[in-house]
């Protein structure tokens, strides 16, 4: 017994695909099967995907390479300051005397004051110093306090320090910097 209606289009492999593409989910017609139609669809060749990809990376790295070659790189003002690494006595937690540990002393020479300081050693550990620093004070940073951004902290004699960097907000709102660089041996 044939449950199906002999006016309703069967698929059979000779139909085109718009004639199948009319058959409902009950057997019976949705649309006419010259109104279905099944567009078609561009596909890029493999050699043309693989130029795409090429050009989107290629073309920001040559307009930045551009950039960079007609600009140049950002230039810092120079930081009149003195930098010295140094052993010196510390106040001890609750005044209670002083220790004699591994120092990073900052000097500020400019008339002005400096405030925004950041000290970094070795690029890895940092110091960021909101409060300013006077015109000629004297700033002595015990070289424990220095961590990483994963708050590791900086032990002295364990690594020789190769780099300090010191960054502060000059009057005129620019960036000033101090590069300090050491042998691996003197350190």
């Amino acid at each position: 017994m044939n449950d199906s209606n002999p006016t309703d289009p069967q698929p059979t492999p000779a139909q085109p695909i718009a004639a199948v593409a009319a058959v409902g989910e009950n057997g019976g017609a949705t649309l006419p099967a010259d109104l279905v139609t099944i567009a078609p669809t561009r596909r890029l060749s493999p050699r043309v995907l693989t130029l795409l990809l090429l050009m989107t990376c290629l073309v920001p790295l040559v307009a930045l390479s551009g950039y960079a070659a007609m600009f140049g790189k950002a230039s810092d003002t120079a930081l009149d300051v003195d930098v010295t690494v140094a052993r010196e006595p510390v106040e001890a937690v609750g005044g209670q005397g002083a220790i004699l540990t591994e120092v990073i002393v900052i000097h500020n020479r400019t008339a002005h004051e400096l405030p925004n300081l950041t000290v970094d050693i070795n690029g890895q550990y940092f110091l960021y110093r909101q409060s300013p620093i006077l015109p000629g004070e004297r700033l002595v940073l015990p070289q424990q306090i220095f961590s990483t951004k994963s708050n590791q902290r900086w032990v002295p004699g364990r690594y020789a320090i190769t780099e300090i960097n010191v960054t502060a907000k000059l009057p005129s709102g620019r960036r000033g910097v101090k590069v300090i660089r050491y042998d691996d041996t003197k350190a």
